[in-house]
C-alpha cells in the first residue's frame, strides 16, 4: 500500500501517525509519505526518524487571535491546491489525517479525490479538524473509551481500537537505564515530565517541594525540564539532599519509564497512551490551557482505569505534591496493569480492508 498521513503540529498528534508508520513499515511494499507544515514539530523529528516529509502552508483556527485565524482562511485554498499536488503526485492508496494544522487540508483533498480516508483521534476529546472531517471519513479511530460521548461521529463508522504508541516504548530494560540515568536500581524512582519543552508549574512545584522530598526515605527522582529551568531545579535538589538526574530532554523514553515507579506529567495524548501501554502509575497534572481542556479529559479517561490520579494545576502547591509522592513511595496506590499494544496492527488492517474495498 501507499499511504499518505497527514498531521502533527504537536507530539499527541504526530507520534501516533509515527506509529502508524513503523507498523506499516514492517511489512515489504508499503510506502509512507507524512504531510505537515513548517512550524509543527513533524518538521524536527521526521528527518531524524527517516520518514518522508512534504510540506503545506496550513495553520490553526482554534484558539487563535482574529488576525491569525483571519490568515489561516486566507492561505486555506492554496493548502488545498497544495494538497491536490501532493496527491496527483504521489497517487496514494489511502490517506490518514492524524488531527493538527495539515491534516484538514490534505483530508478534505482527499475526500475530493474520493480517496479512502481515515481519520486518528488521539485525545478523549476530539478537535476541532477532527470533528469536522469525522463526517467525510471511512473509518474514525478512537483510543479512549467514551471519547465520543457527543456523538460527534456517525456511529457506524468508528472504531474504538486503543492506545496507540511507539513500537518499543514498554520495552525498556531498567537496570540498563538505571545505570544510563546514574541512579540506584534498589530506590522509588519518580519521573518527572512536562512533554518535550518541559512543563514550568511542574517544574517550579518540584523545586519548592524538594526540601519536603529530602525527608523521603530511599527516594530519587528523574526530570525532564526542559530548557530553561533545567539549572535551577537541579540547584534545588543538590540544597535538598535529593538523589536526582535532572535533564532537559530525554531521548531514550523507553529507559525513563523503565525506570519509574511513579511518574508525574502533564497528560497530552502521547504520553498518556504510553502510561497505558507501560503500566505506571501517575500522578497527572493537565495543561489547562489545552484546546477544548482536551489534557484533563485525557487525565480522567486514565483515573478511571484506576491507575492514575488527577490533580489540576490551581491545587498544584509543594505541600500536596510531596505528600502524594510520599504516599505512593510509602506503597499505597496499588499496581497499573498494562494496557494492549495493538492499535497500530489493528489500523494497518483497516487500512487494507478498505484499499481492497475501494
Amino acid at each position: 500500500m501507499k499511504v499518505v498521513i497527514a498531521g502533527g503540529g504537536t507530539g499527541g498528534h504526530l507520534y501516533p501517525g509515527i506509529a502508524i508508520a513503523r507498523e506499516l513499515q514492517k511489512e515489504t511494499g508499503n510506502a509512507v509519505l507524512f504531510v505537515g507544515t513548517e512550524q509543527g514539530i513533524e518538521s524536527r523529528v521526521l528527518p531524524k526518524e527517516n520518514l518522508e516529509l512534504r510540506l503545506i502552508k496550513a495553520g490553526r483556527l482554534k484558539g487563535m487571535r482574529p488576525a491569525a485565524i483571519m490568515r489561516t482562511m486566507v492561505t486555506l485554498p492554496y493548502s488545498l491546491c497544495q494538497s491536490f499536488r501532493i496527491l496527483r503526485e504521489v497517487k496514494p492508496d489511502i490517506v490518514i489525517g492524524v488531527g493538527g494544522y495539515a491534516s484538514g487540508p490534505l483530508a478534505l483533498a482527499a475526500w475530493l479525490f474520493r480517496l479512502p480516508l481515515m481519520i486518528i483521534e488521539p485525545n478523549s476529546y476530539a478537535g476541532l479538524a477532527n470533528r469536522v472531517l469525522g463526517r467525510l471519513a471511512d473509518s474514525i479511530i478512537l483510543t479512549y473509551p467514551g471519547i465520543d460521548q457527543q456523538n460527534l461521529f456517525p456511529a457506524s463508522r468508528k472504531v474504538l481500537i486503543g492506545p496507540l504508541v511507539r513500537n518499543g516504548i514498554n520495552q525498556g530494560d531498567r537496570e540498563q537505564a538505571m545505570r544510563d540515568f546514574e541512579l540506584d536500581n534498589g530506590r522509588f524512582t519518580v519521573f518527572v515530565m512536562g512533554g518535550s519543552g518541559g512543563a514550568h508549574a511542574l517544574n517550579m512545584a518540584m523545586k519548592e517541594a524538594a526540601p519536603e522530598l529530602g525527608g523521603i526515605p530511599n527516594l530519587q527522582v528523574l526530570h525532564q525540564t526542559g530548557e530553561k529551568d533545567s539549572e535551577e531545579v537541579k540547584a534545588a535538589y543538590d540544597r535538598a539532599g535529593v538523589k536526582a538526574k535532572v535533564m532537559p530532554y530525554i531521548h531514550d523514553m523507553a529507559g525513563a519509564y523503565a525506570a519509574a515507579d511513579l511518574v508525574v506529567s502533564r497528560s497530552g495524548a502521547t504520553t498518556v497512551a504510553e502510561l497505558a501501554v507501560c503500566g505506571k502509575r501517575a500522578l497527572l497534572v493537565p495543561f489547562p490551557y489545552a484546546a477544548d481542556n482536551h489534557q484533563e479529559y485525557n487525565a480522567r479517561t486514565l483515573a478511571r482505569r484506576g491507575v492514575a490520579e488527577v490533580m489540576l494545576q490551581k491545587e498544584l502547591t509543594p505541600g500536596t505534591l510531596a505528600a502524594r509522592i510520599r504516599f505512593y513511595a510509602s506503597g499505597g496506590g496499588g499496581i497499573a496493569e498494562p494496557a494492549p499494544q495493538t492499535a497500530a496492527q489493528e489500523i494497518v488492517r483497516m487500512c487494507r480492508h478498505h484499499v481492497q474495498k475501494n
